[in-house]
């Protein structure tokens, strides 16, 4: 088995670039990060994609139009993702959401083993190494299910034996990494997170950092995307007993360039997508038909986009990072969406209908809100769909919602790219939701 490439990478990466571990006349304990700061510092590397997230579903899915002259100086990677290509890489590529991801993997797995490996001197620093090692679960569990979302075919209760991603549950550069199903992901990414939300505490105090508040939102996420809906609803529910605020677009400072503050109220878990030239042009736009479904009393139209220089497109500066990268951690918002749709699916429609009308009564011009009452559970589903898609703008959680979608006659659509000098289209149970290994690793690792 040849080592990966990208493994080796990430192994020179980490010794190059991990300040403390080094010294002008390195020797191997210096090299190898081998104490509880040392181990945080891993966790607290968000440079170093810690807390990054894939943009190439993003970039596929509906929510944006990008101008075709910005097209042309983006990535063979990105350019094909928006225009649902099959071929998106050049001959030698590693993928960026592909090594990227795989590197958090690799670094949460450094810390995994350094901690079973370390001896702790007393009972404060036991507890520091456990949640050190819950915290590396978190980052392991999220960076698999961040690949999965693109590298494997939507989840279908009926086909878990279907090939997922390569598990990496160890820090081993010559380790085998064949894929396994996907079923078979799914239950290690939940399995790590079990021990997560068990160990960590409720809160961060930074919130680039994991939680139980965190977990509770990923497995919501996460179980959301494999149509568990009790298991969504019962975390949705957990971490919203952590907390549930939501912040008032009525308070919203017009001041600011990017709407809001880098760690919002509503933020639980802080994460960027990978970035590149469409992040902060001018000329990503907003899908002009997302733009419509916001009605003139809804705030969100004013908050979350601006006028570009081109008459009737929009910029969206409505990020929850507070800055001009997409937002892809988890919010307060997220999770409220999540349980008002689990509770309608399993017919609890006055928790669905009492979460849906607190939403939208912090994004509405105070007063011109009238809460939903008496709809349907079909009625009700459809506008909470709606809502995800209002609500979570460019942050890349769209991408998972057509994935399931698409599994629901009823709820499948075709995207487009009518604004593009190249129309297209992608069909509901198109293979191309799901993206290809890049060439590198697939001539590297002849276990794919």
């Amino acid at each position: 088995m040849r080592i990966s490439a990208y493994y080796l990478f990430l192994l020179i990466a980490l010794l190059l670039s991990c300040e403390g571990f080094l010294d002008e006349k390195p020797q191997k304990q210096m090299v190898i990060p081998n104490t509880l700061d040392d181990f945080q510092a891993l966790l607290d590397a968000e440079p170093r994609s810690m807390n990054s997230v894939p943009k190439m579903g993003f970039l596929s899915s509906d929510e944006l139009f990008i101008d075709n002259s910005l097209l042309g100086q983006m990535t063979l990677e990105e350019r094909g993702a928006y225009l649902w290509q099959p071929d998106l890489y050049l001959p030698n590529d590693a993928g960026v959401d592909w090594a990227f991801s795989y590197r958090k993997v690799f670094y949460a797995n450094l810390v995994i083993e350094g901690v079973r490996d370390y001896s702790p001197n007393s009972q404060e620093e036991k507890n520091r190494a456990l949640q050190l090692d819950a915290a590396a679960r978190f980052y392991r569990a999220f960076a698999h299910f961040s690949l999965v979302q693109e590298f494997a075919e939507p989840f279908n209760p009926q086909k878990p034996e279907a090939q997922g991603i390569p598990l990496r549950k160890n820090a081993d550069i010559n380790a085998t990494s064949e894929r396994v199903s996907i079923g078979e992901v799914y239950n290690f990414v939940i399995e790590d997170l079990e021990v997560a939300r068990e160990l960590l505490p409720n809160k961060a105090d930074i919130p680039t950092r994991a939680s139980k508040w965190a977990a509770e939102a990923l497995l919501s996420r996460i179980y959301l995307s494999i149509q568990n809906y009790e298991k969504a609803m019962e975390h949705s529910s957990n971490a919203l007993e952590i907390d549930d605020s939501l912040m008032d677009y009525n308070d919203w400072d017009s001041g600011l360039r990017y709407s809001f503050p880098r760690f919002n109220a509503e933020v639980i878990h802080h994460a960027h997508m990978f970035t590149g030239r469409f992040t902060s042009s001018t000329q990503t736009y907003v899908n002009p038909e997302l733009y419509d479904l916001y009605d003139s009393l809804d705030l969100r139209k004013e908050v979350f986009f601006r006028a570009s220089s081109t008459p009737g497109l929009y910029n969206v500066y409505g990020k929850y990072t507070g800055e001009s990268t997409m937002y892809g951690g988890m919010a307060t918002d997220e999770v409220l969406l999540d349980r008002a749709e689990s509770a309608v699916r399993m017919g609890q429609r006055e928790i669905a209908l009492t979460d849906l009308n607190y939403l939208l009564m912090n994004r509405y011009v105070k007063g011109a809100f009238e809460a939903y009452q008496n709809l349907n559970e079909k009625e009700l589903l459809k506008i909470i769909m709606e809502e995800r898609r209002k609500e979570l703008v460019f942050r890349g959680v769209r991408w998972l919602d057509l994935r399931r979608y698409n599994q629901e006659t009823e709820y499948a659509e075709t995207l487009n790219r009518k604004w593009n000098e190249v129309d297209t289209e992608l069909p509901p149970h198109s293979p191309l939701y799901t993206f290809p290994i890049p060439p590198r690793e697939n001539e590297l690792n002849d276990k794919l």
